[in-house]
C-alpha cells in the first residue's frame, strides 16, 4: 500500500512539474510552429483586418517571429472552417508570448479533462489510481506531445467528441450538439463520427442535437460577420487558390503512405470505405454504448482519411483509455492482457521513436492508428468473452436512460 501511494505521489509531482515547466518556462519554440499561424489570423480578425490576406499574415508572422516566417504561413489555419478563428479569438487578443503559454495550458487541460470524462464513463469515479495512470498515458502519448509542441488545435476536436458522448449519455442533447460542433473544425478527421451523429438524430428523432449544433454555428458566424463582414469571399478565395495543394503534403494517412511507397493516389479516397459500415456502427451505439461506437468509427476512419497528420490522432485517446480500463479492471484473460498491454507499450515506443529519429517521414505515422485498431479489436474480442463484461457500463446506461430530448 505504501509503495502504491508513493508511486501515485510521484506521478502527480512529475506531471505537475512538467506542466509548470511547459507553461512558465517553455523550451525555445515550444508550441509555436502552427500556433503562430493561428494566432496571426485571429490577431488580424481581432483588429478588424482580413485574416485570410497572405501579405498581412506573413508580415505579422515575420514581425512576431522572424525566424519562423513561412512562404505559406496562412495556409494551415485558413483551411480550417472560419469559425475556428472565433473559437481562438481570445488568444488573438493576447500578445504572442502570453498567448502561447495560455494555449499550452489550455491544451493540457483539454486533454486531461477529456481523459477524466472518458475514465468516469468506464470506471468508478473513486478509482483515483487508475485515473492517474490514464492521465499520464494521455499526456505522454505521441499525438498529444506533437500537438503540444507544434501548437496544434486537435485537442479541441477531442474535447468536443468526449463532451458530445458525455452529454448524449445524460440526455442533454442541445449541449451535446454544441460540443459536437467543435468536431467540424477538422471535418476531414471526424467525418465518420459526424455522419453517425446525423443518422442518430434522424433514427431516434433527437432533433435537439441538431439545434445545439446549429445554434453554436449561427452564434460563431454572427460574431464573425460582426467583426469582419467580408469573411466569406475572402475565405473561399483563399480555398480556391490552395485547393490543388492538398495532395502535395506528406500526411499521416494510408493514402499518403501508399503514394510514398507505390506512387498511386488510389488509396487517397479509401476513407469512403468506413461509411459503408455506418449502420452497423450505429447499431453498436444503440446496443452497447456511444463511446465504443465512437472509438470504432475513429479507429477505422482516421488512418483512411484523405488528409490528416499525426497530431490529429489525439482523437484516438478515448480508445486508448478504454483499452487501459479493460486491462485495469481485469476484464481480459491474463494471457491476452499481457499481449494487449505489451502491444500498447510497443505502440507508444514506436510513436516516440518516429518522433525523435531523424529522417522519419510523417506518412509512417499512419501505422499508429492501424496498430491501435488491431489492439482494440483484439481486446474487444477477448473482453466480450469475459463473464460480466460491460456490466458496469450496462448499469450506467440503464440508469442514465437516454430520453429523446434534453432532460429538464
Amino acid at each position: 500500500m505504501h509503495v502504491h501511494k508513493t508511486m501515485r505521489r510521484g506521478l502527480v509531482i512529475l506531471l505537475t512539474a512538467v506542466i509548470i515547466a511547459m507553461v512558465v518556462a517553455p523550451a525555445k519554440g515550444q508550441g509555436e510552429p502552427d500556433f503562430l499561424v493561428y494566432w496571426a489570423a485571429t490577431r488580424l480578425l481581432a483588429t478588424g483586418a482580413n485574416p485570410y490576406d497572405p501579405v498581412s499574415l506573413r508580415t505579422l508572422e515575420h514581425e512576431t517571429r522572424p525566424e519562423r516566417t513561412q512562404d505559406q504561413g496562412q495556409g494551415f489555419a485558413s483551411w480550417n472552417p472560419p469559425w475556428l478563428l472565433v473559437v481562438l479569438l481570445p488568444f488573438g487578443l493576447l500578445p504572442f508570448d502570453l498567448a502561447v503559454r495560455a494555449w499550452i495550458l489550455c491544451h493540457i487541460g483539454l486533454i486531461w479533462a477529456a481523459s477524466v470524462l472518458v475514465w468516469r464513463l468506464l470506471a468508478e469515479p473513486s478509482d483515483k489510481r487508475g485515473m492517474q495512470i490514464v492521465l499520464f498515458a494521455s499526456l505522454w502519448s505521441g499525438p498529444s506531445l506533437v500537438a503540444l509542441l507544434t501548437g496544434q488545435i486537435s485537442s479541441l476536436l477531442l474535447i468536443g467528441l468526449v463532451l458530445g458522448v458525455w452529454w448524449l449519455h445524460a440526455g442533454r442533447d442541445r449541449l451535446a450538439g454544441a460540443a459536437l460542433f467543435l468536431t467540424t473544425l477538422k471535418p476531414h478527421v471526424t467525418y465518420f463520427v459526424l455522419l453517425l451523429i446525423v443518422l442518430l438524430v434522424i433514427r431516434h428523432r433527437r432533433w435537439q442535437v441538431f439545434l445545439g449544433m446549429i445554434t453554436a454555428g449561427l452564434l460563431s458566424l454572427t460574431i464573425l460577420w460582426m467583426i469582419f463582414p467580408g469573411w466569406m469571399p475572402a475565405y473561399f478565395s483563399l480555398m480556391s487558390a490552395h485547393r490543388s495543394l492538398i495532395f502535395q503534403y506528406h500526411t499521416s494517412t494510408i493514402g499518403s503512405l501508399a503514394y510514398a511507397l507505390w506512387k498511386t493516389n488510389l488509396f487517397r479516397f479509401a476513407g469512403i470505405l468506413p461509411l459503408l459500415f455506418a449502420f452497423p456502427v450505429l447499431r453498436l451505439a444503440s446496443s452497447r454504448d456511444w463511446l465504443p461506437a465512437m472509438n470504432v468509427a475513429l479507429l477505422t476512419s482516421v488512418p483512411l482519411a484523405v488528409y490528416g497528420f499525426n497530431f490529429d490522432q489525439v482523437v484516438l485517446l478515448p480508445a486508448i483509455v478504454q483499452i487501459i480500463a479493460w486491462l485495469w479492471r481485469r476484464e481480459l484473460p491474463v494471457r491476452w492482457a499481457w499481449v494487449i498491454g505489451g502491444g500498447l507499450v510497443v505502440v507508444y515506443v514506436a510513436s516516440f521513436a518516429m518522433l525523435v529519429i531523424p529522417g522519419q517521414y510523417c506518412y509512417w505515422f499512419a501505422c499508429i492508428p492501424v496498430a491501435l485498431a488491431g489492439l482494440y479489436a483484439l481486446a474487444w474480442k477477448q473482453q466480450t468473452r469475459t463473464p460480466g463484461a460491460y456490466a458496469a457500463d450496462s448499469r450506467r446506461v440503464a440508469q442514465d436512460a437516454i430520453p429523446a430530448g434534453d432532460s429538464p
